[in-house]
């Protein structure tokens, strides 16, 4: 058994991620309510409000494209969803700001819908979940901090542990095993051509058409003791000092 789970970053914001918390909530609310509806409801709300490729080519249906970011097909796939937000989102709004973030955030997810709407056009059924959207915070993330360390939980067989590892690798990891299993015979419903759609646009949309604000960045800061600055607190700037501070 080999378990690779990201848990938390370090990398200081001196921004509240307000955004960020309130696209948790607002999944967290309405993942809830899923939880409240009988099976049939809650698929037919699925059916309902999931984006179809049919939105894209036949032009019906557009709203589906944002509310379907806000729904979710079981625990796991919401945990690990806002899991991934929190850890990479708060990071992102820092730099682009509330405004562009939020633009930033749901392009990604209009990218990664339509991506996936190309690979499934035949098959019309209901696309869920914010893995579109995140997946452009992780391809942004990707661009902006390769270096920033990320607490990793790692289980292999009876060895057990956490370990920190650069974020180039663990999102490179995590896009290597989207493109393996797009292009394999994996048929678990996952919809992997939206992540790598909205991976792939977060990383050209930050590099190439999205600037920053003033708002000071992890490279603006040097460590000044690894324990000062505990994973627990990542959204302060505490144990950390101006490069040009003496």
């Amino acid at each position: 058994m080999f378990v690779f789970l990201p848990f938390s970053d370090e990398n200081p914001t001196v921004r509240k991620p307000v955004v960020t918390w309130a696209l948790i909530g607002i999944n967290l609310i309405v993942f809830i309510f899923q939880m409240l509806l009988s099976p049939q409801s809650n698929q037919l709300l699925i059916d309902s409000f999931g984006v179809r490729p049919s939105a894209f080519f036949e032009l019906v249906n557009l709203h589906t494209i944002f509310t379907s970011a806000f729904l979710h097909g079981g625990f796991m796939h919401f945990a690990f969803n806002m899991l991934v937000l929190y850890i990479y989102g708060d990071n992102i709004e820092n730099y682009l700001g509330r405004t562009k973030y939020i633009i930033f955030y749901f392009l990604g997810g209009i990218a990664a819908a339509f991506f996936q709407a190309i690979f499934s056009r035949g098959l019309d059924v209901p696309m869920i979940g914010a893995s579109g959207c995140i997946a452009g915070i992780m391809g942004a993330y990707f661009v902006l901090y390769p270096k920033a360390r990320i607490n990793v939980f790692m289980w292999f067989i009876i060895f057990i542990q956490t370990i920190k590892v650069p974020a180039s690798i663990v999102i490179g990891f995590w896009i290597i095993t989207q493109l393996i299993n797009a292009t394999g015979s994996s048929s678990d419903g996952v919809a992997y051509f939206a992540h790598i759609g909205g991976f792939v646009f977060g990383y050209i949309a930050i590099k190439y058409f999205f600037r920053g604000t003033k708002a000071r960045i992890y490279a603006d800061f040097e460590e000044v003791e690894e324990r000062d600055i505990p994973f627990f607190r990542k959204n302060r700037t505490s144990g950390l000092r101006k490069k040009d501070d003496d």
